[in-house]
């Protein structure tokens, strides 16, 4: 992996010349990053395909893709200018140490492309029957259905806005050495971090609440969780890079495998019962004296359901 040593620049010298960047090689560091960033993206395929198979996205929590959005996107920026540095020397340098450096820079673009792609793909194979009020006239939307089209509406404009002012700040005021360039670093990783703190909380409760796996992946946090860790690591390797930069993928590891454990519980417990992932706690209003009376959502294989839900195969 590269590693690059600070320069100075003057007035009438804004780009690095060869002799200031110093690209030194490790095998491990590349192996360990590119391990990663390969792992990233095969990671994230099982949830893609598990909704596109199932053709639903329920039991993701639009709370959950909002906060990971937002962390993922300002996480990327964060090492973008943190490592602004790095980038400048590739126009000095060949295209392999170039390349090298700037892995940390790719690897968490690729974590925010593969994110978001869950998101486009939850919007996409939305339950039908639940973009409708039960409520009203069945033409109304459900608010559900509502706050997820609110929530791509926000993280698109969040992505955007920051966007805006990553380029201004770099192309416009300065580097990372900067104050305000290195104040508006610092609130995006910082930014980052409380979102992935609490990420994770709002799926873990819908979870709970369904007592359900739902279009949760179990074979991708299988892979994420001891992943977090690796990642964090690499992270920690990479020039430029602090904490702001790693501690979110410390923290949504620690609570990605919380939700993992759920998920392999509810998992095992329906699969005794009889039952699919995609069965739910929720319960219709029982009839009096009706014995034969199931959870909404949850009839045993092989006997008719109660509900138009999907079940697993």
């Amino acid at each position: 992996m590269s590693v690059l040593k600070p320069w100075t620049f003057s007035s009438d010298e804004p780009t690095p010349q060869p002799g200031e960047c110093h690209p030194h090689h490790s095998d491990f560091e590349l192996a360990l990053s590119l391990f990663i960033l390969v792992g990233m993206v095969v990671s994230y395929l099982p949830q893609h395909f598990r909704i596109i198979h199932k053709g639903t996205s329920d039991g993701i929590s639009p709370w959950f893709l909002l906060l990971g959005c937002v962390s993922a996107s300002s996480t990327f920026l964060n090492i973008v200018i943190l490592q602004w540095k790095v980038i400048m020397c590739c126009k000095v340098l060949s295209l392999g140490p170039c390349l090298e450096s700037t892995l940390g820079i790719a690897q968490l673009g690729v974590q925010f492309i593969m994110f978001g792609l869950v998101f486009i793909l939850f919007l996409i194979y939305y339950p039908a029957r639940k973009k409708v009020s039960e409520e009203l006239d069945r033409t109304t939307r459900s608010k559900e259905w509502t706050l997820s089209l609110i929530i791509a509406h926000v993280v698109g404009g969040h992505f955007f806005i920051a966007l805006l002012v990553t380029i201004y700040l770099l192309a416009f005021v300065g580097g990372p050495e900067n104050s305000w360039t290195s104040g508006w670093a610092s609130f995006l990783g910082i930014t980052s971090v409380v979102l992935a703190a609490i990420q994770y909380v709002p799926q873990i409760i819908r979870t709970f609440k369904r007592k359900s796996v739902g279009a949760l992946s179990i074979p991708m946090m299988l892979m994420q969780t001891p992943g977090a860790a690796l990642l964090t690591l690499s992270l920690a390797l990479r020039p430029g890079a602090n904490w702001t930069t790693w501690i979110v993928y410390a923290v949504t590891g620690c609570l990605q495998g919380t939700l993992l454990v759920m998920c392999i519980y509810y998992h095992f417990r329906a699969t005794s019962h009889g039952y699919g992932d995609f069965d739910t706690n929720e319960t219709e209003p029982l009839l009096a004296g009706d014995d034969n009376a199931v959870p909404k959502n949850r009839a045993r294989r092989g006997a008719p359901s109660t509900s138009s839900s999907v079940t697993a195969s």
